[in-house]
């Protein structure tokens, strides 16, 4: 019988950490050369969803640095560091007891234990940053990892004492159940999307377009957040359609003619997987600004449309809107300008180089 490595896997607290991650995972079992086992944290997505892996894991007491300059700032952050103590320490046992070979991290706060760990063991590691500016664990970390592979191709300006490889972002968009939609066939559709949460802002520029009547000739998709769904479900009607989490995203992928979204990493490589042209409205509070930089990556190829939260008004938002869907001429060269932005098969390249580099 063949003898498996064990991979400890971290990364986590938001789904763009997570998911990746498990889509990693998911490649590398069908090699059948390795076992897993899992670090993260308690408040992040995985304590929801780790439970269906069947894997051994361990889930810490540990939130992201507040970086607000105020005295309840100040005590968080005091209360992070005795967790990182505390969690370094449960975390060194649970090495002990799983003895990975490797580390495979796809950032987040919730990686930032284990990969200090790794490092103490001098366990090696690999990394996967999703987005075009670098997260603070990436960059804290990345000179001593075997490989970094990278989302987005520009990032690498700023790792340029790393071994780095572009793989692009694992998109793993499962093909669910198909959902009922109201869609006439003779309108463009515009798909509304604020994360996995929802967003406060988009959804109170969108209900204000809706209500004034403002927004008219265009079937709408739009998914709201599950905890928001009460307060905008009344809005359903004729071809509105309001979701509060969509399981069937491939689907309004597809259908969809314009985005209106945030500018996620994993959102911003489905954008180019579906080619689709957007308006991005980067989170103003993305660490680093991330968002922001994810979205300068579209808009310089020419495939999206940005506006800050701060510019951002319904007047605003529907000259955009209608400049792109009533001219032929520019949609199509948003579409078309995919064609120059690379899109590697990232799961086969992730996993082949790990199979090939550590499989025995």
């Amino acid at each position: 019988m063949t003898h498996k490595r064990k991979i400890l896997l971290c990364g986590g607290g938001t789904g763009g950490h997570y998911y990746p991650l498990m889509a990693i995972k998911e490649k590398l079992e069908s090699f059948s050369k390795f076992d897993f086992c899992y670090v993260g944290a308690k408040k992040g997505i995985e304590s929801k969803k780790i439970h269906e892996q069947n894997i051994p894991f361990k889930l810490l007491r540990i939130k992201g640095f507040q970086r607000g300059i105020s005295f309840k700032s100040f005590i968080r952050n005091f209360t992070m560091i005795m967790n990182v103590a505390v969690g370094c320490i449960k975390t060194l046992w649970f090495f002990k007891k799983e003895k990975p070979q490797m580390v495979i991290s796809t950032g987040g706060y919730s990686s930032f234990i284990p990969l200090i760990v790794a490092r103490f063991l001098r366990i090696p590691y690999l990394m996967h940053e999703q987005n075009s500016f670098p997260g603070i664990v990436t960059r804290i970390f990345s000179r001593k990892a075997k490989i970094i592979f990278l989302g987005f191709e520009n990032a690498s300006k700023f790792l340029k004492k790393s071994n780095i490889l572009f793989t692009g972002n694992p998109v793993l968009l499962k093909n669910s159940k198909k959902i009922q939609l109201k869609l006439n066939e003779g309108l463009k559709t515009l798909m509304i999307f604020g994360g996995s949460q929802g967003s406060l802002i988009i959804n109170k520029t969108i209900a204000k377009l809706i209500s004034e009547e403002l927004i008219k000739n265009f079937n709408i998709i739009w998914i709201v957040g599950e905890k928001n769904y009460e307060k905008y479900e009344s809005f359903n009607r004729d071809n509105i359609n309001v979701i509060g989490y969509c399981n069937s995203m491939s689907q309004v992928y597809e259908i969809s003619n314009l985005a209106i979204t945030r500018a996620g990493a994993m959102t911003v490589s489905e954008l180019i997987k579906f080619k689709l042209p957007s308006i991005l409205i980067p989170l103003k509070y993305s660490a680093e600004n991330h968002q922001f930089f994810n979205a300068q990556f579209l808009k310089s190829n020419g495939c999206s449309d940005l506006i800050e939260e701060k510019e951002l008004d319904h007047s605003l938002i529907l000259e955009k809107i209608n400049k792109i869907c009533f001219n032929e001429e520019i949609e199509k060269k948003m579409i078309s300008n995919y064609n120059s932005i690379e899109r590697p098969n990232s799961l086969l390249i992730i996993s082949k180089f790990i199979e090939e580099n550590y499989a025995s």
